[in-house]
This record gives C-alpha cells, sequence and structure tokens, in this order.
C-alpha cells in the first residue's frame, strides 16, 4: 500500500507533537499542544485522543507514534514512563487501535528521532546511522539498513550510559559518571553554578538562580569565558562518548541533535577536537558527524516512516 495519509504523533512529557503526512513524507497539517501530563493519565489520553481526531477526516490508513519512555515496541507497551505519570504499565498500541480502528506501529522516541533524520535529515540514508541528543539527558538510537536496532531484550541504543569516568557524578540510573550525568544540559548548568558559587567572574552571575542552557549560549557567543568553558567541558565529554560509540559501531554518519545542539559550532568544536584525538585513526576520516536539522519534528518524521513502512510504503 503506497496510497493514503498516515499520521504521526510524538507524545512527550511537556508537548505532543503530531502531523498528517503522505507517503513520501511531506506534511499536509502539524500541530502541537500541551500534553498536560501532570493531570494525570486521562486527560493525557484524552489529548492524544483529540489530537488523531482531528486528522481523521482524511483518508489514513495506519498510526505512528513515538513516545519518551521504555516500551515493547511489538505489544505497543509502554513501561513506567518517567514524564507520564500514573500510565505505569500500558498498552497504547491496543488503546489507538481500538479506537480508531487503524493499525499502529509505536517505539521510543528517541530512536524515532534517529529514524527521522536517516529519512529527511542529515542521516542520508546510511546504511549504519548512529544519532544522539543532548538535552537534559542523552538519547539515541541506531538506524541499521533503515531498521532500528533495538538489541536483544529492548534496550539497544541507550547510549547515554555507557561510562565516561568511573568516578564523575551520580547519574539517575544509579551509575557514576555516566555520558548523560556529564554531558547534558543539567550538568553545564551545576557546572556554571559551582563556578559563579565560587566567586567567577561572569555576566551570568546576575542570572545564577534561572540558569537556561540558551542564557549560557548566549554568554558564549559574547565571549564570557565562563560560558565557553561550560560548552567546552560538555563538548570534550560528548567526544569522549562518541568516539567509544563509533569505535565499537563504525557507523558511516552520527548526528548530534538535541537542545544543546542548538549551539553548534561553540559545541561541535570541543566535540570534534576530542573526537579526533580518541577515534581509531582507520575510520577518522571516514566518519561523517553532523549536527540534525529537522528540529522538534524529527520524531514525528521518524514515528511516519515506521507507520509507512509498516504498511509496505518506504525506501
Amino acid at each position: 500500500m503506497k496510497d493514503g495519509l498516515v499520521i504521526a504523533i510524538d507524545i512527550g512529557g511537556t508537548r505532543i507533537k503530531a502531523g498528517l503526512l503522505d507517503f513520501n513524507g511531506n506534511f499536509v497539517e502539524k500541530i502541537s499542544v500541551p500534553t498536560e501530563a501532570y493531570l494525570g493519565k486521562e486527560k493525557v489520553l484524552s489529548n492524544i485522543t483529540s489530537v488523531i481526531k482531528n486528522f481523521m477526516k482524511y483518508k489514513v490508513v495506519a498510526i505512528g507514534v513515538a513516545v519518551a519512555s521504555p516500551l515493547d515496541p511489538e505489544k505497543g507497551i509502554i513501561y513506567y514512563p518517567p514524564n507520564l505519570p500514573g500510565f505505569e504499565v500500558f498498552n497504547m498500541k491496543a488503546f489507538l487501535e481500538d479506537r480508531f480502528s487503524l493499525p499502529v506501529f509505536i517505539d521510543n522516541d528517541a530512536n524515532l528521532y534517529a529514524l527521522g533524520e536517516w529519512w529527511k535529515g542529515s542521516g542520508e540514508k546510511a546504511n549504519i546511522l548512529l544519532c544522539i541528543t543532548i538535552g537534559t539527558g542523552i538519547g539515541g538510537g541506531l538506524i541499521f539498513k533503515g531498521n532500528i536496532w533495538h538489541g536483544a531484550h529492548g534496550f539497544g541504543g541507550e547510549f547515554g550510559h555507557i561510562t565516561i569516568d568511573p568516578h564523575g557524578p551520580l547519574c539517575n540510573c544509579g551509575n557514576k559518571g555516566c555520558f548523560e550525568a556529564m554531558s547534558s544540559s543539567y550538568f553545564l548548568i551545576k557546572y556554571i553554578k559551582d563556578r559563579l558559587n565560587e566567586g567567577e567572574a561572569s555576566i551570568l552571575s546576575e542570572f545564577i538562580e534561572d540558569l537556561t542552557p540558551k542564557l549560557i549560549y548566549e554568554a558564549a557567543v559574547k565571549g564570557d569565558t565562563l560560558a565557553i568553558e561550560g560548552f567546552r567541558i560538555i563538548g570534550t565529554n560528548v567526544g569522549i562518548g562518541l568516539a567509544s560509540l563509533v569505535n565499537a559501531l563504525d557507523p558511516e554518519v552520527v548526528v548530534i541533535g538535541g537542545g544543546l545542539s542548538k549551539a553548534g559550532m561553540i559545541l561541535m568544536d570541543p566535540v570534534k577536537a576530542e573526537f579526533n584525538q580518541r577515534v581509531l585513526k582507520g575510520i577518522r576520516d571516514r566518519i561523517q558527524l553532523k549536527l540534525a536539522v529537522l528540529g522538534e519534528f524529527s520524531a514525528v518524521l521518524g514515528a511516519a516512516y515506521l507507520a509507512i513502512k509498516g504498511m509496505g510504503g518506504g525506501e
């Protein structure tokens, strides 16, 4: 089947982003609404249902779903999503199929972000694509010949929990010195705050209680030494993590996305410097290191491709 349209939806803790797309990946419509996760499970499900109903006036043949949660992509069961309180163990696939009588294809949002970049973004449909997202945590996905690599137990792509420094800060997963614990926006903000509290001079001192990555980036652009140093440390840690992953996986293309990637070369210059020192010489010049280009609808595109491929389409 290569006609009709698909609904693709990205369910995050803050916003629900969705689109109606044709089988070539062209958007017919887009929508973004608050998730309202703080109002509980039933409200979130109501919001998801309303978004999908918005597109049902068209000839829809399938639904693709990205969700910020550990899950079983075959059964469609999500497990204790950290930013969707009240869901615990829930069969999202069955819920949506029952309500809309359409086939539903579902995967983790980070995997589908990677799939979106592979299909329509910086990934160039590489045979092996490694993608990481750097934000409040480190997400990631590995795309092998257009398929998501899930691993034996569904945990493939948890790149944020490789170890950068065994004596580093405690990670939410319980280990010390994880990639995520040393390269996230949380780490950047904490580093800047700690230095400011130690008396470091910076134009950021007046924002110490309201620091954001955007403010730190703007200070770096203005030449603030502390802000530049913060991005240098983050970039160095990202370079260490990426080199370890590339040495193990040997991808053709590495795509870096997420909120911190918006810092552009302020982040990427130290990433590349450290990466080039640590990656195996035999592959250093053959790896393409790129910034993501699709923005906030990347996982929507990935969810669309998942549905299109599930219906016999895709390239």
